[in-house]
């Protein structure tokens, strides 16, 4: 059976779970995946078939500020285009299932060639008041028309009451959570050495996170990891800052990394932008968090609130960097942020992504295959009686 994974390539997180999705089926299906840019790079690395698109949208933003409105309205970038390549790709691929991590345009494309299509999101609905209101909420009243067109439309977060994307969720008929969907397994050693690891991303919009990290670290003498996204902003972070390789040991600088696991395995503080992925893979390791969503990102701040209610991490705003450095003695010191980080390093063995995603899409499989056979024993019967009717008469 041929399965064709699609990727919306803005923000890395869709990118490292739908590698998690194609790692659980490989052994047992044929892999391909349609991306685009250093989407498409990173599933290369991994030996996959990638077949590559346009992107639909281009996230925009500015000073920490996440802007929907241009990132919706970018004529850069044409939907339309996209479904068009989309076509061409499922037509010459002919995937038995299609599954679509937020890449919108694949969906509509596979639904016009009625291929089936499993859909991956963490984001439904949102609860958040903005000005944007009035664009937020059609939106994703649009996308539920196309979720409920889905065969499932799976969450890859834990189930209720520990969702965290619980208030970016509308519950929808073909709704399944499935735990976090991490490229890693998560073995039983909690390896601490003591550093905090930022992984806000190279966006330029969040180069203060960094700067600020970087001076409570040469302040504190803390031992910090930066990991940046790209080497122009390494490059400047480290200009800033005023680093020599021979002193300030205690800060490394990360430009790209291609060993996310053991960073993250031996952290002790995770600072994250509130981005689904990334908190996923800090919990499952049981790493606490400290997230600081993009001002004006519905779904990031949504994602803090929860981390923050369920006590494994501290929110703060982007406005409120003065208070960062509180905030990571708040976690080194007060003992419950650990212990209910391991809580959800406990429920993420319990609710693991990779298996669940298998085990919907081999009883897709078997569903349909005993369907067809039920289809064909029933045409075969028909035809049996309609012959016994003939030499009756």
């Amino acid at each position: 059976m041929k399965i064709l994974i699609s990727v919306c390539g803005e923000g890395f997180g869709h990118t490292t779970r739908c590698v998690a999705i194609g790692e659980a089926l490989k052994d047992d299906y044929e892999i391909a995946y349609v991306a685009y840019g250093k989407s498409k790079d990173f599933i290369e690395k991994y030996n996959f078939k990638v077949f590559e698109t346009f992107p639909e949208i281009k996230l925009k933003g500015k000073d920490g500020k996440f802007d929907i409105t241009s990132t919706i309205f970018n004529k850069e970038y044409s939907p339309r285009k996209a479904i068009e390549r989309e076509i061409e790709i499922i037509k010459g691929y002919n995937p038995d299932l299609v599954i679509s991590d937020c890449k919108y345009s694949t969906i509509v494309a596979a639904k016009l060639l009625k291929k089936p299509v499993i859909c991956i999101s963490n984001q439904n609905y949102t609860r958040y008041k903005l000005k944007t209101d009035l664009i937020v909420y059609p939106t994703m009243k649009a996308l539920n028309v196309i979720h409920e067109k889905c065969e499932k439309f799976v969450v890859p977060d834990f189930p209720p009451p520990y969702t965290i994307c619980e208030y970016n969720l509308k519950i929808i008929k073909n709704m399944e959570f499935i735990g976090p969907l991490i490229r890693y397994d998560v073995d039983n050693v909690d390896n601490v050495e003591g550093y905090i690891l930022s992984v806000i991303g190279g966006f330029e919009y969040r180069y203060k996170i960094l700067e600020e990290l970087g001076n409570i670290a040469l302040k504190n003498n803390l031992n910090v990891k930066l990991v940046c996204g790209c080497y122009e902003v390494a490059k400047k972070i480290k200009n800033d800052l005023k680093l020599k390789s021979y002193k300030n040991k205690n800060i490394e600088i990360i430009p790209i990394t291609t060993n996310m696991k053991e960073l993250i395995k031996n952290a002790e503080i995770v600072v994250s932008h509130g981005g689904h992925s990334t908190i996923m893979e800090a919990l499952s390791f049981g790493k606490p968090l400290i997230v600081i969503p993009d001002l004006d990102h519905p779904e990031q701040g949504n994602n803090a609130k929860k981390v923050h209610e369920l006590g494994c991490g501290i929110a703060l705003s982007y406005k409120e960097l003065y208070r960062l450095e509180e905030a990571i003695f708040d976690i080194k010191n007060m003992r419950m942020y650990k212990r209910n980080a391991l809580k959800m390093k406990e429920l993420a063995k319990k609710y693991n992504g990779k298996k669940n995603i298998k085990k919907i899409i081999d009883d897709f499989f078997e569903t349909k295959s005993n369907l067809r056979k039920y289809y064909l024993t029933d045409r075969i019967t028909n035809k049996l009686i309609n012959k016994i009717k003939l030499k009756i008469r």
